[in-house]
């Protein structure tokens, strides 16, 4: 409806805003298709696999919104550069405005089923709703405006638009991404590395393996020799004080006696290689 739209009137505004709804729906059929085999698969794949494919899908949707938003500061440059005369329509208006509804119930029915799931995908797909109702509101606006003003005021909104897609799309990129990636950042990691060492039980650590969660949160698994071997409410009370001090959540994994043995005879074996 969009593009018949924006195609009658002339607007690149209300064109672009076409394209970027043209996106969405392939994002939610790729979406869709995840989600079937997902369910489908249950039990039958490691629990860690549909975790990273989510997170894959999500920094996939967010680079699909982020090219939305070059490709329309493209066309708005263009706009610019060379104005051509929009042509406004009360029907047409009112069917923009209802597309705008539209996408506000959509954030409205992500938003209830991202809080029940946690799903990290629907958070995404919730906040280019949203957006797309800010997008469609500006676009009407400037669609209003070009009764009364010969400057290219649809290129202007639509240059403000793209900048605005960019710019959130590029945030859930870096967060996808780091969660992709399992990085963590220097400090923080310095951070853990000085509250473990601090408590004499845990100063022998073997090592520690970093894992991002929801909403960027860090998890630490530490490495134990056997001889560090404690009862399990002194772990759980280092645990909890090293989480308060850091932010992060302790994940203690005890090294048995036949695993270090091995480590030890693989160390060697790679020093008399070298």
């Amino acid at each position: 409806m969009k593009l018949y739209v924006g195609l009658s009137v002339n607007s690149i505004c209300i064109w672009s805003d076409a394209m970027n709804n043209l996106a969405d729906a392939l994002s939610c059929l790729v979406t869709l298709g995840f989600f079937w085999a997902t369910l489908r698969l249950g039990d039958r794949v490691q629990p860690q696999i549909p975790v990273k494919g989510e997170r894959l899908l999500s920094f996939l949707l967010s680079a699909v919104v982020a090219i939305v938003g070059v490709s329309f500061a493209w066309s708005s440059l263009e706009r610019l550069m060379y104005p051509t005369p929009v042509w406004f329509s009360v029907k047409f208006f009112w069917i923009v405005l209802l597309t705008a509804v539209v996408k506000l119930g959509m954030f409205f029915f992500y938003r209830a089923f991202a809080r029940k799931t946690k799903s990290d995908v629907l958070r995404v797909l919730q906040a280019d709703s949203l957006m797309d109702c800010f997008i469609t509101t500006a676009t009407l606006l400037s669609f209003t405006l070009t009764q009364v003003m010969s400057f290219a005021v649809d290129a202007i909104f639509g240059l403000g638009i793209s900048v605005f897609l960019f710019v959130g799309a590029a945030k859930l990129m870096g967060s996808h991404l780091r969660a992709l990636l399992g990085y963590v950042r220097k400090e923080t990691r310095e951070q853990i590395e000085t509250a473990i060492i601090s408590r004499k039980e845990l100063a022998n650590f073997e090592k520690i393996q970093y894992d991002i969660g929801k909403n960027d949160a860090v998890t630490a698994f530490v490495t134990l020799p056997p001889a560090a071997f404690t009862d399990d409410g002194t772990l759980r009370r280092l645990a909890d004080a090293i989480g308060k001090e850091t932010g992060a959540t302790l994940r203690f994994v005890l090294q048995t006696e036949q695993e270090k043995q091995e480590r030890s005879g693989s160390d060697a074996a790679e020093e008399n290689h070298e």
